[in-house]
């Protein structure tokens, strides 16, 4: 301790000399008056190089004296290497993708304000929000020579880690000695936030479980920064920036499958293949590392073989499993920390038969009311098992949907499912006549709809919903028609023809009205069959178009 005595006696005589208190060489140099403090008092035994000249240029000092402090900063005790269990993790040796998500995370960490925004990485089970992380962190070591520390924070345990034992650690990792650390759990937090202002270090706090986990753990002022993760986006913390993750895109998926194989040479690697077998994966990054590993360690086995195990949808969450790693327990783990109402709510939006929904069709399956509906959504979303979609909707990941229908099917039971699949069907197809019913010549407002109500009370608002619901709305025609309810699939095609002549560019007139053909045969209403024989020949005479 010498040596940092030295410096503390040094600082000490220099403020003297210039007549300053304390808070005159704080204020003047921008270093804490408690950081001051414990210099002159040898209690800093490795203060940042940018603290003692700061403290110097606040002092004025000549040349020499300037020289003679900074000899004795540069003599003191050197810093200690991170503890063990703080150090970053190893790269990954074949990343692949995410470059525009990758160049985002590094330009907010190599900005060098004096206060770098925390940046969060949040998406769902099983998108590679670590592996990014770590990649990251590894391509800024010159932006934070002082230590790029890892905290693995457990939020997805069942306890997960708490932060006065995280802040514990990464001061003794920071150099702290044990018995210099606060007890207090609010004089921990403030410690760790001194050290950090006086270093260049990068925090990467893993698995966050909530804001209340990591608040106590973000530098504040100075050079320090923090990359966190998390299955949740946090929203409650202020002035963050967010990388939100989804599946790779289709190159990056394929490109990543590549990678994970590439020491095989004799694998058939044709973009046919490749292709399959990433979008029966979903573009999930550990799916496609599962996959890939799987392969890798099956003699025989081809990308063909892949295709054949991976596309029945019973099984697929079954088969995307290696050793440790499998993609059903990485959503299992989001479900289970789900209260019962929203996990009823997760389960029910597996029947929607479109890509997304919004709060009424999910009342509907659920019984709930559309507000508290519209609130578990939200909760959804925040945890990454739904994503936003546009017009306030949202909608499942394909592996996620299956991993949905499997939870429906296991604590719903056959009845209460074919009860809420039957109550879609009905809402939905009632309420597109409804609205299809506004092109009616001489249509007025006040139609009755089935609960939860929805109005109508012009065609504008009766076309948006038809346009935004027209997934669902046919799916449940397509269900109505495999159930055999004829006399729906006829009255809603009915209902919809006049509506038809404004939508033309739309791709699915033709299967509506093939649909309500052979329903109107199977009724033997010859009639209606020829009437509606009459709207498909319109449809598919109208041509391609712009149909989306």
């Amino acid at each position: 301790m010498a040596e940092s005595a030295e410096l503390g006696e040094l600082v000490r005589g220099f403020r003297h000399t210039a007549g300053l208190t304390l808070e005159d060489l704080a204020e003047r140099s921008g270093v804490s008056v408690r950081t001051v403090s414990d210099l002159e008092r040898g209690r800093s035994r490795n203060p940042h190089a940018r603290t003692v000249t700061a403290i110097a240029g606040a002092l004025r000092l000549s040349e020499d004296a300037r020289g003679l402090l900074l000899a004795a900063a540069r003599t003191g005790r050197p810093r200690p290497a991170p503890a063990p269990f703080c150090e970053l993790p190893p790269d990954i040796p074949d990343f692949t993708g995410r470059s525009a998500e990758l160049a985002a995370v590094i330009a907010a960490l190599a900005d060098g304000g004096g206060r770098p925004a925390p940046l969060v990485i949040c998406g769902a089970g099983g998108l590679g929000k670590t592996a990014l992380a770590v990649h990251s962190a590894h391509n800024t070591c010159d932006r934070f020579p002082d230590g790029r520390l890892f905290a693995d924070l457990r939020g997805n345990d069942s306890e997960p880690l708490d932060p006065y034992v995280v802040q514990f650690r990464l001061l003794r990792a920071l150099g702290v000695d044990a018995d210099e650390i606060h007890t207090h759990r609010t004089d921990r937090g403030e410690l760790l936030r001194r050290i950090l202002a006086d270093r260049k270090a990068l925090l990467l706090l893993d698995n966050a479980a909530d804001e209340a986990q990591v608040r106590g753990l973000l530098p504040g002022p100075g050079g320090s920064a923090a990359l966190i993760t998390s299955r949740r986006a946090l929203t409650g913390l202020d002035h963050v920036r967010r990388v939100t993750l989804g599946p790779l895109s289709d190159a990056e998926a394929d490109d990543m499958l590549r990678a994970v194989i590439d020491s095989d040479a004799g694998i058939d690697r044709s973009p046919a293949l490749i292709r399959s077998v990433t979008q029966l994966c979903g573009n999930y990054p550990l799916a496609l590392r599962i996959t890939g590993n799987r392969l890798l360690s099956r003699p025989g086995w081809t990308l063909a073989t892949l295709v054949d195990r991976l596309t029945d949808q019973e099984s697929r969450l079954d088969r995307l499993s290696a050793g440790d790693l499998q993609i059903r327990a990485a959503f299992s783990v989001s479900y289970g920390q789900l209260d019962p109402t929203t996990r009823l709510v997760f389960r029910r939006l597996a029947l929607v038969p479109g890509p997304d929904t919004g709060a009424a069709l999910a009342s509907v399956l659920t019984g709930l009311p559309a507000p508290e509906v519209d609130q578990r959504l939200d909760d959804l979303i925040e945890l990454g098992l739904l994503v936003s979609a546009a017009d306030q909707r949202a909608g499942f990941h394909d592996l996620i949907r299956l991993f949905a229908r499997e939870q429906l099917v296991a604590d719903d039971g056959a009845e209460a499912v074919e009860q809420a699949r039957q109550r879609l069907v009905s809402w939905l197809l009632a309420t597109a006549r409804g609205a299809a019913g506004r092109f009616r010549p001489g249509a007025q407002p006040g139609d009755v709809l089935p609960e939860p109500r929805m109005e109508f009370p012009d065609q504008a608002g009766a076309q948006r919903w038809l346009e935004v619901e027209s997934e669902n709305w046919l799916g449940a025609l397509r269900l109505a028609a495999a159930a055999g309810d004829d006399s729906a699939v006829v009255s809603t095609a009915e209902a919809l023809h006049d509506f038809s002549g404004r939508w033309l560019g739309w791709r699915h007139w033709p299967e509506v009205f093939a649909l309500s053909v052979a329903a109107a045969h199977r009724l033997g209403d010859r009639h209606r069959a020829e009437t509606h024989s009459r709207y498909l020949a319109r449809a598919e005479a109208a041509g391609p178009g712009d149909r989306t």
